[in-house]
């Protein structure tokens, strides 16, 4: 199929110069170029300045696509200037953006996005030329775009940002200290957000904590907290997709980690556990089922039904307005918005609702501990830290000094030597990369086991984040004569979260008089590396539990396909994998 903008191309030439609607068709094929631009970056495109200077000739005073004409000759230069910094493209698009505003006065529709345009014309000027009265000038514009999104507005958190973030930049350009703290004033509304949540709050808060851990703010903290909590009421509004998913997980990809670690730096560890749980929960929750938290909400008699329904009728039609959100339809989201949280707020008067699309207090995740420790290990941006969940005392911080950095080398390393292992010098390496593992990470870990009186042979499990969750903690040791290594001192599992744990042994609980095992090998994988010793392992398994499970079932080679193991993990409570794996 012919691309779209040459067939605007074509059409606009079938037209004369006299043709009444030719501004139009000149500004329709501006438009097509400059998205076919931001696509694919095709730099002839950037010549569609010409036809939007084309566009605006035709357009006399009073004109009705004059605006229209105006935004997108200046929105065609800003472009141009972005890739080729072109100074004289960057002031013109600043004095179109100035005429523009003037036909959007006070009241007008089109105002806010003038103003917005304006803004970051004048940012990008001051960021290559150093204007001091540019960013002046746009601190005042965004003050003005923010007396347009009073409380409630679905832009409001995108204003605030805007204003605070370019108060930080004067306060880094001149040192004013009275620019830093009302910028922090100004992010410090976030919290108070009434209307739906979108992605731009939660961009506006991730900038928010960025900002305070730059300047060692004493907000980040809150920050954080914002931030996680727009994630989840966010998660809780949007369709579950896989296109959903992956902004979840790009959503928190850092945000939990950074939350954790600065949480561990103020010495608040029962929040630290709290938040990296609700982060990784979320991400958790959306990679094992694609569906919307209350989708199995369930409360007790008609009047339960009828909120159940009506509830679920208010989510549906807010995820409908999010994607077809426009600034006209602010006020009906704001609207559905108060219905929704009324309607929350009285689902949470039930019995065991009250944290209904909340996050887990410590003391449930407590319970995650109540067959031995739980040992998060934590990798951020601004540093690394371990720290020992019990079931009857606080958590205890493990200090780990190396850097993000480091430890990412260290996975890298390790999912190199997995690639090619089978030679005595890939065993070497292996066994270097435990050791470095043992002594920065697990030493520490064991000698704080051992004062906390964890006896040597029980039960472990290591909750890791970020790069750590792709290194064999389990293994390490010193792999030295006389000495021990992990797996002589504690049996250790892993969880990908505490709450996770938790729903495992309750569902195992209700299957207590039953235990059936599966054991799934693929020695001969399509287009992979043979395994040699999957047949003896799945055999060594079956001897020790087939005699004491219910039923032990052995899957391997032509028949471990992906139906056939989904349909056994339905079946199963116990699973033993011997394969090739990935990380993902």
């Amino acid at each position: 199929m012919a691309d779209d903008a040459e067939q605007r191309r074509a059409v606009l030439q079938k037209y004369s110069a006299g043709y009444s609607l030719r501004s139009q068709f000149l500004n329709n094929l501006a438009n097509r170029l400059r998205n076919r631009f931001s696509r694919q970056g095709i730099l002839a495109d950037l010549d569609d300045v010409e036809q939007c200077r084309a566009a605006l000739r035709r357009c006399r005073p009073g004109h009705s696509d004059l605006s229209d004409c105006l935004n997108n000759l200046a929105v065609s230069l800003w472009d141009r200037f972005l890739q080729w910094g072109i100074p004289s493209d960057i002031d013109e698009s600043i004095e179109l953006h100035r005429d523009a505003l003037l036909l959007h006065p006070p009241g007008h529709s089109d105002q806010s996005r003038s103003l917005n345009n304006l803004t970051i014309s004048l940012q990008d000027r001051f960021s290559q030329q150093g204007i001091p009265s540019d960013l002046d000038e746009s601190i005042k514009l965004h003050r003005d775009a923010l007396l347009l999104c009073p409380p409630g507005h679905s832009l409001q958190s995108s204003s605030l940002n805007n204003l605070a973030n370019s108060l930080g930049d004067r306060f880094r350009q001149w040192g004013v200290p009275s620019d830093l703290a009302e910028s922090f004033n100004i992010f410090s509304q976030l919290p108070h957000t009434s209307h739906a949540v979108s992605r731009k709050d939660l961009a506006a808060a991730k900038s928010w904590a960025a900002a305070a851990e730059e300047t060692n703010h004493a907000s980040a903290l809150l920050a954080y907290q914002t931030a996680l909590k727009f994630l989840d009421h966010h998660v809780a509004l949007v369709l579950s997709s896989s296109h959903h998913f992956d902004v979840v997980r790009m959503a928190t990809a850092s945000l939990a980690v950074d939350a954790f670690s600065c949480s561990v730096h103020h010495c608040t560890l029962t929040i630290a556990v709290e938040l990296v749980e609700q982060g990784r929960a979320v991400f958790w929750t959306q990679l094992a089922r694609f569906s919307s938290p209350f989708n199995e909400l369930s409360l007790p008699g008609d009047t339960g039904a009828v909120l159940v329904e009506e509830f679920k009728q208010l989510s549906s039609r807010l995820r409908t307005m999010f994607d077809q959100s426009t600034e006209d339809q602010s006020s009906q989201i704001r609207q559905l918005t108060i219905q929704w949280n009324d309607v929350l707020s009285r689902i949470r008067m039930f019995p065991d609702c009250s944290r209904f699309l909340l996050p887990p207090l410590f003391s449930d995740l407590q319970k995650a501990t109540e067959e031995g420790p739980v040992i998060i290990v934590n990798a951020s941006q601004y540093r690394c830290d371990a720290l020992i969940v019990l079931c009857d005392q606080d958590p205890v911080h493990i200090p780990i000094d190396i850097t993000q950095t480091y430890v990412s080398e260290l996975s890298t390393e390790f999912q190199s030597v997995a690639e090619q292992f089978g030679c005595s010098d890939q065993q070497n390496k292996l066994v270097g990369i435990l050791r470095k593992l043992w002594h920065h990470i697990i030493e520490p870990v064991v000698q704080a086991l051992g004062v906390l009186n964890v006896r040597p042979g029980s039960r472990i499990w290591w909750c890791p984040t970020a790069e750590f969750t792709l290194l064999p903690l389990h293994a390490a040791g010193p792999y030295e004569r006389e000495r021990d290594n992990l797996p002589q001192i504690y049996i250790s599992s892993y969880t990908p979260t505490l709450a996770t744990l938790i729903c495992a042994r309750q569902r195992n609980s209700q299957y207590a008089t039953t235990q059936h095992f599966v054991a799934i090998g693929q020695g001969n994988p399509e287009g992979g590396k043979e395994l040699r010793c999957i047949a003896p392992e799945v055999a060594a398994i079956a001897r020790r539990l087939a005699p004491i499970v219910s039923s032990f079932t052995s899957i391997q080679d032509s028949d471990a396909t992906v139906q056939v193991v989904l349909d056994a993990l339905n079946d199963n409570q116990w699973l033993h994998l011997a394969c090739h794996g990935m990380p993902n």
